[in-house]
């Protein structure tokens, strides 16, 4: 191999490093704006199916206990939010395996306004 044709092919593995760490980085960046924090929640459907929720990775729900259900069997395991009924209608805010400070405690109806359900 000649010193061009080394440096054209150090060159190019170089140039295509850097196409391909802008490529793993940008979906980092994409996934962070789309999952918002769990306070935010957008209009519901028509129907009721809420849309938009935060760590809902995409589905709908049509109630709040659907909602809650998803966070608890996909958000949780991977350490995303989640929300631990404490007692009924009473719900604990889970945000890793070790609690930090005083618990954040909600109701139900607390729950169902913050996230714009009916039922």
């Amino acid at each position: 191999m000649s010193h061009r044709s080394g440096f054209t092919t150090a060159f190019a593995l170089a140039v295509l490093g850097g196409c391909a760490e802008g490529r793993t980085q940008a979906p980092l960046a994409q996934q962070q704006d789309r999952e918002p924090n769990m306070t935010q929640s957008e209009p519901p459907e028509a129907g009721g199916a809420r849309r938009d929720l935060p760590f809902a990775h995409g589905r709908s729900f049509a109630t709040l206990d659907e909602y809650l259900a998803h966070l608890r069997d996909r958000a949780g395991p991977v350490g995303q939010p989640w929300y631990r009924e404490i007692r009924p209608g009473v719900y604990e805010l889970v945000t890793s395996l070790r609690p930090r400070g005083e618990p954040e405690i909600y109701t139900r109806e607390e729950l169902m306004g913050r996230f714009g359900f009916t039922r």
